[in-house]
C-alpha cells in the first residue's frame, strides 16, 4: 500500500472547516493577522487570508508583472 503524499502547509495556524464556519470573523480576529489553513478531513480545503495580507500579495504580484493588469 503506497504511503499518502505529504503536502506543504502554507499557514502556521489550522482550524477545521466546521469550527471556522461557526464564526469566521472571530477566528480571523484570533489569528492576529496570520493566515488560517482551513481543514476538511485533515486536508487543506482553503486558506483564509486577512485583507491586509491579501492586498499585499496582490501588490507584489502586480509589481512582478510590471503593473500590467
Amino acid at each position: 500500500m503506497p504511503l499518502p503524499r505529504i503536502s506543504t502547509m502554507r499557514a502556521r495556524r489550522t482550524i477545521s472547516v466546521t469550527d471556522f464556519r461557526r464564526n469566521p470573523s472571530a477566528h480571523m480576529r484570533d489569528a492576529l493577522g496570520d493566515t488560517l489553513a482551513v481543514l476538511s478531513r485533515n486536508k487543506v480545503e482553503f486558506y483564509a487570508v486577512p485583507p491586509e495580507r491579501f492586498e499585499g500579495l496582490i501588490d507584489r504580484i502586480e509589481a512582478l508583472e510590471g503593473g500590467r493588469r
